[in-house]
């Protein structure tokens, strides 16, 4: 386990962990939490049956590169080389009508109906996202929260505006900043795996050179983009931007980020307010006491019994990001979100 905290909350964290893990009520978890500037990480238990859950075998969160995209897409958009408000026409010849008035943003708040068709049998980025905005169409009614194909068309905008790989930008622009040697996108030589890939082989987003490593019984279902503590550092970095005082975002950005977007009709959620690249699906009751009205954040799950967590509290600058490896009810993530 890692070298523990000694403040209380976080102790009350591992506390609650441990006994889970005891009762099997989970196999195990990681965590990230930090109040003001003290922070700490949790890992207890299992990854899968037998395997322990330590730094070097858990870290892929899934459900996440939404938050790392909108970040990116903060910073081109800081750097003038796009705009939150240009419309994807401007990045692809070819567009349905109703894709040629998407803009960025749309695709940053994740809020569009899109037919979930990711042409997963197609390895290059660009030509994914090209096939996506020629034969796409918004669907009529309420807006669905669709990950994967606004992701794809994200990426592939993202390597037009900086002539790089997505893995490059997300490392450069990113990672080496907040020194996060884990957090990527795309497969790396150390350390491959592949984002929104299931076992069934559906909703693969980005090729992947070694699919044995990345679907490794420690990080089973989907894979993700970094570990709970990468990216409860790059919260933490988004709530200090907001005083002025983060490396990767101004303050007018990262406040545009986090502003409200539409309502979003979530399939296992219900309506849920969207901002920018950045959840707030968070049921109000899902939440314990202490966190305030501008908490945003999301509770995810994943195939073979993963949930994540992910909270962030602008006005306490308080972060807690989980990631559980077996079946967890709200009840249980709420008792873990209930400290003072």
């Amino acid at each position: 386990m890692a070298a523990m905290s000694t403040n209380e909350p976080a102790m009350h964290i591992r506390r609650l962990l441990e006994k889970w893990v005891e009762r099997r009520i989970i196999l195990g978890a990681q965590v990230f939490y930090q109040h003001h500037d003290e922070e700490c990480h949790i890992v207890a238990g299992e990854a899968a049956s037998g395997i322990d859950a330590t730094p070097d075998t858990v870290g892929r969160i899934y459900c996440t590169n939404k938050s790392v995209l909108a970040v990116a897409a903060g910073i081109a958009s800081q750097e003038g080389v796009m705009t939150l408000e240009d419309r994807v026409a401007r990045f692809f010849d070819e567009c349905t009508p109703s894709m040629a008035e998407v803009k960025i943003s749309d695709l940053l708040g994740h809020s569009l109906r899109l037919p979930p068709t990711l042409y997963k049998k197609v390895l290059c980025l660009d030509e994914r996202a090209r096939l996506i905005v020629a034969s796409a169409s918004l669907q009529e009614g309420g807006a669905h929260y669709n990950a994967q194909t606004t992701s794809a068309v994200l990426g592939a905008i993202l390597e037009k505006v900086y002539s790089l790989p997505l893995e490059r930008v997300i490392d450069e622009k990113v990672a080496r900043p907040l020194a996060l040697p884990n957090l990527a996108l795309l497969p790396r030589s150390r350390r491959q795996y592949v984002p929104l890939h299931r076992r069934d082989g559906s909703m693969k987003f980005v090729p992947m050179d070694d699919e044995a490593r990345g679907l490794h019984a420690a990080n089973p279902g989907q894979a993700g983009v970094s570990t709970v503590a990468d990216m409860g550092v790059l919260y933490a970095d988004i709530l200090s931007s907001l005083e002025g005082q983060g490396i990767l975002l101004v303050p007018p950005t990262v406040t545009r980020l986090l502003q409200n977007g539409p309502s979003v009709q979530l399939y296992d959620f219900g309506r849920r307010s969207w901002g920018l690249g950045f959840q707030r699906d968070l049921s109000r009751d899902l939440l314990g006491d202490g966190w305030g009205p501008d908490t945003f954040g999301h509770l995810g799950t994943a195939p073979r019994r993963i949930v994540v967590l992910n909270v962030a509290d602008p006005g306490s600058r308080r972060i807690l990001t989980v990631r559980f490896f077996s079946a967890v009810s709200d009840h249980i993530v709420q008792q873990l979100t209930a400290i003072p």
